[in-house]
């Protein structure tokens, strides 16, 4: 398909802060056993694309030893597979990049030297399986220039992040271009999938650098609608924004709906992948109740876990109860102790008989490493 793919780890790492203080947006756990750059590297393999450049800034440390050489991908490869672009400038190009376009700029070596015909260019803050492949195709099909994916937001939930608003014609071209700070009401959000000619985008961030532009949608997409054939792809499958600590929330709650773990994890044609580990199955003591919850390998539960989702190797122990939590890697829960509504790190201790607790629409975060 001749298309290289460009991964930015980095970019919303501000909007959960909580869970990026250590870490990379793109490393983030999620889902009991994944990252949320597995979807994104999935997608990609699944639709054949095997050079990529995972473009870095700061706390990639454990995005690295996540991903590996990429052998879990397939992208272990000779030539090719994924490139971590670790964060560096040339003389004269001054300080780490702050947003998409200076992340380009940054990596600009990588791109001129791919010689594949068409770069997808993706962010890691949303959760969704995208046929990338389909994506290419009507990228090629429509003789667009670029192409943006969207998707109307039909919740009532508003989107607490900077977004790019398309109004799109009947033809599926996109005729304007807004970025708004937050997004309420339906209206045509981009998910920050791009897909570009390959010539094209090397001459945009060119200019770019020489002429000092900062925004990829507003300064450099927005005043070429007219010039470029930029079409919209709508998508129409499940996906979730990690905007916040809440939307980190919800998009994990949202998998113990099984329309929702349907479309993201039941495709033949678009499985997701992630570092596989050679845990223990779980072990459910005689005390142990399990209710709609999403349960890791490792783990050992001997007391009550509803609603939630736990990692590898938590321990519950008897008389423990978790509700409405996402439990890391790790944690530990002594006899009698309580968790509702939290998100707990890697490798907190909760001591028994301890209660705590956050609320619906607002979970309380525990940092890793916490003993409580």
């Amino acid at each position: 398909m001749a298309t290289a793919g460009l991964v930015f780890s980095n970019i919303h790492d501000r909007n959960v802060s909580q869970l990026t203080s250590g870490r990379t947006m793109a490393s983030v756990p999620f889902g009991g056993r994944y990252r949320l750059v597995d979807f994104v590297l999935s997608n990609m393999v699944n639709a054949g694309i095997t050079k990529v450049g995972l473009i870095t800034k700061s706390n990639y440390q454990s995005l690295m030893k996540h991903v590996g050489s990429g052998k879990d991908w397939d992208l272990a490869r000779k030539n090719e597979g994924v490139i971590i672009l670790s964060p560096f400038g040339e003389a004269g190009s001054g300080p780490l990049y702050t947003n998409r376009l200076e992340a380009l700029q940054n990596s600009i070596s990588f791109i001129e030297h791919c010689d594949e015909e068409y770069f997808i260019m993706t962010d890691c803050d949303i959760v969704c399986n995208l046929p990338y492949d389909e994506i290419i195709e009507f990228h090629k099909a429509s003789n667009a220039d670029i192409t943006g994916v969207y998707q109307e937001n039909k919740s009532n939930r508003t989107i607490e992040r900077s977004s790019s608003i398309f109004e799109i014609d009947a033809e599926g071209r996109i005729t304007d271009l807004k970025v708004q700070k937050s997004i309420s009401g339906k209206k045509n959000f981009s998910l920050n999938v791009w897909v570009f000619n390959s010539q094209l985008l090397k001459d945009l961030v060119r200019d770019s650098i020489i002429y000092g532009t900062e925004s990829l949608s507003r300064d450099i997409i927005a005043p070429r609608l007219e010039k470029y054939k930029v079409m919209g792809y709508e998508f129409t499958g499940h996906s979730s924004c990690i905007d916040s600590l809440s939307g980190y929330f919800e998009a994990n709650m949202a998998l113990l709906e099984r329309d929702a773990r349907r479309q993201l994890f039941h495709s033949a044609s678009y499985p997701v992948y992630t570092k596989v580990k050679d845990s223990a199955p779980t072990k459910y003591g005689p005390n142990a109740r399990v209710k709609n919850s999403i349960i890791a390998d490792g783990c050992r539960i001997d007391g009550i876990v509803e609603n939630s989702i736990l990692f590898r190797d938590v321990t519950v122990s008897q008389g423990a109860v978790i509700r409405n939590s996402i439990v890391m890697q790790d944690c530990v829960l002594e006899r009698n102790s309580s968790i509702d509504y939290l998100v707990m790190d890697k490798r907190v201790v909760v001591r028994g008989g301890r209660y705590l607790s956050g609320c619906e629409g607002h979970p309380f975060f525990i940092e890793k490493n916490s003993i409580l």
